[in-house]
């Protein structure tokens, strides 16, 4: 059963590899005007899992041409020290922050989601505590405790309201007039 494991991880479009660590997604964020902010590892409404957390500040935040309806400003932060073996709705929350202050609807040339097998070694999925995506025969899992409650809400809050567009791929909206914000690699599509 663990060979058959699966599990989801951030990629680097330009390059098509996997981005594991917040030390090579760094560099990435800088090209793009982000600078990394200390990890965070206490408790807050926001971070209720406990777990570490590094954030991103846009540098140029205050001349952001696409600003949110509701006043808040998403933040783009990811578990720390590892950024792959995720929840679906941590990476989603992650790419539409970073849409958001590139001020562009899809950034599917930057980044990307994609599936790759559980590494025996660097996951051993029996020895951390490891969730399935989907409670029916899903073989993608993640690390429990890298999805906070309030993502969670959000992104299923309208998980069956037209998030899956006639191709199959997996749409973010956002309560905008530009609804599309970014893609998410088709599940059919993901190769391991």
């Amino acid at each position: 059963m663990e060979e058959s494991l699966r599990k989801l991880a951030l990629w680097n479009s330009r390059t098509f590899r996997a981005i594991m660590t917040h030390d090579e997604l760094e560099s990435i964020m800088a090209t793009l005007g982000f600078v990394s902010l200390p990890v965070s590892s206490s408790p807050s409404p926001s971070n209720a899992s406990g777990c570490a957390w590094k954030e991103y500040a846009y540098c140029a935040a205050e001349s952001c041409r696409n600003r949110s309806p509701t006043g808040t400003i998403p933040r783009p932060r990811l578990p720390y020290p590892r950024i792959d073996g995720l929840h679906t709705c941590t990476y989603r929350a992650f790419i539409d922050a970073v849409a958001f202050f590139l001020g562009r609807s899809d950034i599917s040339d930057l980044f990307h989601v994609r599936g790759m097998p559980l590494h025996r070694v660097h996951d051993r999925p029996f020895d951390k505590k490891f969730r399935r995506l989907e409670e029916e025969d899903g073989i993608y899992v993640y690390r429990e405790g890298t999805l906070d409650q309030a993502t969670f809400m959000l992104y299923n809050s309208n998980n069956n309201n037209n998030n899956n567009n006639n191709n199959g791929n997996i749409i973010i909206t956002s309560r905008t007039s530009n609804p599309t914000i970014s893609n998410l690699v088709p599940l059919k599509d993901i190769t391991v």
